[in-house]
């Protein structure tokens, strides 16, 4: 968040110096060219011509810089708003693949103690195919809340694939209890029942990150467990090798 906010201030501070650099040298331009037309036409008081030279400047300056300070400000709002789409899911409104990826490396090489879970939404497209794709998006959108209620402080939550979440959470944290919690949560679905589907559940990989392990080899870790979770009847969590 620090940073951030220093993200922020940085185009304001630049702004603000930018509009006192400009009237500073329209000024001083201004001036310097009325003492040379002075010295070369003299049909003025040279006081009088100075005193005019500056307060000139000052009045068309400020209003000419403020435009233009507003067209520049409005700019970098649409660049953080672009990165923010750039970085979010829109279906969920969670961390997109690319934010997840970015800080769970910086985490990693932090040598933050850290555990992957990988839960992927069981039979989602059973609940497209049976009930459509609004039932689909309903599923996704209560799966994401549900996961971003249970994430502990300092977890890290993000839809990474189609039907597919991640949580990057403290190494100490209890994945059985966690795992459990969101289980629960996912049993109160939003979905009608239809087809056989009687509740809505998820299948969950957990990986404990290595020292050194890069993210590639702790998701094929994590994967690697979901998969195993899925043949052994989903519904479940295992654990990575």
């Amino acid at each position: 968040m620090p940073h951030r906010a220093a993200r922020r201030v940085k185009p304001a501070l630049r702004l603000i110096l930018g509009g006192v650099l400009v009237v500073g040298f329209s000024v001083a331009a201004s001036m310097l060219f009325t003492h040379l037309s002075f010295t070369q036409f003299g049909d003025l008081e040279y006081s009088h011509a100075m005193w005019a030279s500056a307060i000139v400047p000052l009045l068309v300056a400020p209003p000419a810089y403020g435009w233009i300070a507003w067209l520049s400000w409005r700019l970098h709002r649409a660049n953080a708003a672009l990165e923010t789409l750039a970085r979010c899911d829109a279906m969920t409104g969670l961390a997109n693949r690319r934010a997840f990826v970015e800080a769970a490396r910086e985490r990693l090489a932090a040598g933050a103690p850290v555990q992957l879970l990988v839960a992927d939404i069981d039979h989602f497209k059973r609940i497209n195919d049976s009930m459509g794709h609004a039932a689909g998006d309903l599923a996704l959108t209560h799966a994401a809340a549900v996961l971003a209620r249970a994430a502990p402080e300092g977890g890290l939550v993000a839809r990474i694939g189609g039907e597919e979440f991640a949580l990057l959470v403290p190494a100490e944290t209890d994945a059985a209890a966690l795992v459990a919690r969101i289980a629960d949560d996912l049993a109160h679905m939003p979905v009608p029942a239809a087809a056989g589907l009687q509740r809505m559940t998820c299948s969950f990989g957990v990986a404990v990150a290595q020292a050194g392990e890069g993210l590639d080899a702790l998701l094929s870790r994590a994967d690697a467990a979901l998969y195993a979770a899925k043949d052994g009847g989903r519904d479940r969590m295992a654990l990575a090798s």
